[in-house]
């Protein structure tokens, strides 16, 4: 069994980084399991728990829904906290437009269910994880230091392949591991996986 999801790997810019470099020092007196930036993506679906025997079926999908899109760009210029005002829960980056995003993902959630993945009926709302909050000291101050560190952020992200990653949970954080990727509208080679790995 794999735990596997589907992802675009995302290189943030300097400025962007350096942003998230002075917030991970301002939330210092917090507890939060900050991602590394060097495993930095957009996560497209999770898929979980999967036998390895259905792997290839998953691998097909995918093709089929690159052969489906075009490349396409996304403006990286919002930027948020899942959970409340009263509980903090992920801290995030995201995008204010896109569609091409959404189409691709709705293109891509009945080929996952033919290949045997459990269907998924939340919302879609592309994302890149910064942070997970596990205990803040206080509230009050948590809002003014992430409000003063933030200010605006503008990054354009090019979507030109997609991957299929095995993620290995490990105490000090989670490991990711490229199993396939797959270029968007590769008419020419529909066939073809550009990166293989055979775990």
């Amino acid at each position: 069994m794999k735990r596997l999801f589907v992802a675009v790997k995302v290189t943030l810019d300097p400025e962007v980084r350096q942003t998230i470099e002075d917030l991970h020092h301002a939330l210092r007196h917090h507890t939060i399991t900050w991602v590394k930036q060097d495993v930095c993506h957009l996560t497209l679906r999770f898929i979980g728990a999967t036998p390895d025997s259905r792997i290839p079926q998953i691998r097909k999908a995918l093709q089929r829904v690159c052969d489906q899109n075009q490349p396409f760009t996304m403006t990286l210029n919002k930027h948020g906290v899942f959970g409340s005002h009263y509980e903090p829960r992920v801290l995030w980056l995201g995008f204010e437009k896109f569609g091409s995003f959404e189409k691709m993902v709705r293109d891509m959630e009945p080929l996952l269910q033919e290949a045997g993945v459990e269907p998924y009926y939340g919302n879609i709302v592309p994302h890149i994880t910064l942070g997970r909050v596990k205990k803040v000291v206080d509230k009050r101050r948590f809002w003014e230091q992430y409000e003063q560190t933030m200010g605006t952020l503008c990054q354009e992200i090019h979507i030109r392949e997609i991957t299929l990653y095995q993620s290995i949970l490990h105490e000090e954080g989670p490991e990711y591991i490229p199993l396939a990727t797959f270029p968007l509208n590769s008419q020419k080679n529909a066939d073809k996986i550009i990166y293989d790995s055979k775990g």
